[in-house]
């Protein structure tokens, strides 16, 4: 069985009516890490289906298991878990503590793939990269009885197709258990495209093409000019944005400031697509105001995940949910999920994602503060680097106050760990 084949799960009956489905994977190590991006898709891909098969045919019960020869690279245990999976290496189970959501590890690992495809291909736009290997495919289509060629082919294409979407519009990679590639992007407001189904029809040699597929599933650029602007504010990494070009304010106090806080900057959102008002100044306070409204008018999830010795992680997460950081609201929702602690420790690693403990604990409790810079950290390295915004933690009592002191990294670095790779 291949470890790249959607289609194949064995499956084992259990007496209560349930079955335990065994997906394999017989790769080293090695050769996972090589293909990381892919087999984060693939992986994860294989139990959303083993789950919709127990669903299906065994009233929800039983598990699905991602079989490999030894211990597998920590992001498949973390894709595995995610998707809602557990990891055999033929000894014992493996699951991962707190891993970042199925759909965080999905925009990710696509966006990575279709890089690196585009990289390959010599092309200057994912646009040219996709008309590239949709002639390839064409061309030299994958065998068939080669499972791993020819769901390569159908992913890479999904792959780049998905990033011209959402260069044009917001969209994330969702779940879609129906589907033979069974993932979709989310446009919002219920609008899902199935790159996968378009991909796979080009595989199997289909009419048409997989743009103007794609364009017909989409809405029209000019209904998406046409979209009425909304001030919104976003948190932003002061190293990597125009911050010279842009209106913007500080998230703390100027002598609480630090590089590596992220700092407000107020945009324009066109239907998923972001504008800066010219700058460099500061926000007028109708400005603020407004953002701030909206802000709080944008749905978010929030969810705890148990940590070690009985401790618990909030994660919220949703389009402006490292906003949230900013909505008195949403942040009086996460102190009440803690149970109420005055002081909180908040990071906000990457779009869409603000994490949170009990501040008043972790200050006394070194291993807890510890986890939950691991945590801020791992969720900042894993995330694209055009969705990062700050590996430090907050302190955070009525408002941002500053950054929690921490010599995390450099007992990394002395460690020989590159805290930045």
């Amino acid at each position: 069985m291949s470890w790249a084949d959607l289609d194949r799960l064995a499956a084992k009956a259990r007496p209560d009516g349930g079955a335990t489905l065994v997906v394999r994977d017989d790769r080293t190590p090695d050769r996972m890490l090589e293909q990381k991006h892919l087999s984060i898709v693939v992986a994860i891909s294989r139990v959303v289906r083993g789950r919709r098969v127990l669903a299906e045919r065994h009233d929800g019960r039983g598990a699905v298991v991602y079989a490999t020869r030894g211990r597998p690279p920590e992001f498949l245990i973390a894709a595995v878990t995610a998707a809602g999976g557990v990891v055999f290496d033929g000894v014992r189970e493996h699951t991962a503590h707190a891993p970042l959501a199925a759909t965080v590890q999905l925009d990710a690992a696509f966006t990575d793939l279709a890089s690196a495809v585009r990289r390959r291909l010599g092309a200057k736009s994912f646009r040219v990269a996709l008309d590239t290997l949709e002639y390839d495919v064409r061309g030299r289509p994958p065998d068939r009885a080669d499972p791993e060629a020819w769901w390569t082919a159908i992913i890479e294409l999904a792959a780049l197709a998905g990033e011209c979407v959402r260069e044009r519009r917001g969209a994330r990679w969702t779940e879609a258990p129906a589907e033979r590639l069974p993932l979709a992007l989310d446009l919002g407001k219920g609008g899902l495209v199935f790159p996968g189904r378009l991909a796979q029809a080009i595989v199997e040699g289909g009419g048409g093409s997989m743009t103007e597929l794609l364009e017909a599933a989409l809405p029209a650029p000019v209904a998406v000019a046409a979209t009425r602007a909304r001030a919104m504010p976003i948190l932003c990494d002061r190293r990597t944005v125009p911050i010279a070009e842009l209106t913007w304010e500080r998230l703390v106090a100027e002598e609480a400031d630090t590089d590596d806080l992220p700092v407000v900057v107020y945009v324009e959102d066109r239907g998923g697509t972001l504008h800066g008002p010219p700058g460099p100044r500061a926000p007028a306070p109708e400005l603020r105001e407004r953002a701030l409204a909206n802000l709080a008018a944008e749905p978010v999830d929030v969810a705890c995940v148990d940590l070690p010795g009985g401790d618990r992680l909030v994660v919220v997460t949703g389009a402006f949910a490292a906003e949230s950081l900013l909505d008195p609201a949403t942040m009086a929702s996460v102190r009440a999920e803690l149970g109420g602690p005055g002081l909180m420790f908040v990071g906000v690693p990457a779009r869409g994602r603000l994490v949170a403990v009990d501040g008043e604990r972790a200050t006394i409790d070194d291993d807890l503060q510890r986890e939950f810079l691991h945590v801020v950290e791992q969720h900042y390295l894993e995330a694209p680097e055009r969705d990062r915004i700050s590996r430090a933690a907050i302190t955070y009592v009525d408002r941002p106050l500053g950054r929690v002191p921490s010599s995390l990294l450099d007992e990394r670095r002395a460690a020989g760990v590159d805290p930045d790779a």
